[in-house]
């Protein structure tokens, strides 16, 4: 792909990221009800998924270690997330429900999240950053590293996101005093 071509797909995904998160930004005055029975589902679904990859493409052992950073560092971000979001009881009796509404602050960690990478990402493909053992500098052996670093990030927080999520919204529940 030429120069120019680079530079619109750049403009492109920027212009994506934009977009969903004005959108993200005009929905965060409205709270949603947080589902809990449902909230396991997507973890689920990004275990097996990763999972898949994993299996079809096993990292070597930097990649392990890249793929347990990103765990990690996923973790911490999706708990801390799940930690800025708006959570309260609506309504009373049998129809009370937990409703969810995101905080800016939340929404900047994900912004924060996007800018970061978009800094760090050229200097691990440039053979200045992450090496390939097999490969030194190789920009395949780098591209595998960053896809197993994303693949834990990913993997960490939504586990995490939905976990903490679901841990406040069942202490609220207990401490709910419903009339019967």
């Amino acid at each position: 792909m030429g120069e120019g071509g680079r530079g619109l797909v750049t403009y492109l995904s920027l212009a994506i990221f934009v977009g969903i998160m004005a959108l993200r930004m005009m929905r965060m005055k409205k709270a949603r009800p947080l589902r809990l029975p449902l909230l396991w589902i997507m973890p689920v679904i990004v275990v097996l998924a990763v999972s898949l990859a994993l299996w079809g493409m096993p990292p070597s052992g930097l990649g392990w270690l890249c793929l347990a950073t990103g765990v990690i560092v996923g973790g911490a971000i999706g708990a801390q997330r799940a930690r800025l979001m708006h959570l309260h009881i609506d309504g009373e009796g049998e129809k009370a429900r937990v409703m969810m509404r995101q905080s800016p602050l939340a929404i900047l960690l994900i912004v924060a999240v996007f800018l970061v990478r978009r800094l760090l990402l050229p200097s691990g493909f440039q053979g200045g950053g992450m090496q390939n053992a097999a490969h030194p500098g190789h920009p395949v052996g780098n591209a595998l590293l960053m896809m197993d670093a994303t693949l834990g990030f990913a993997l960490g927080m939504i586990v995490a996101l939905r976990l903490v999520l679901w841990l406040r919204a069942r202490d609220m529940v207990a401490n709910h005093v419903f009339d019967a």
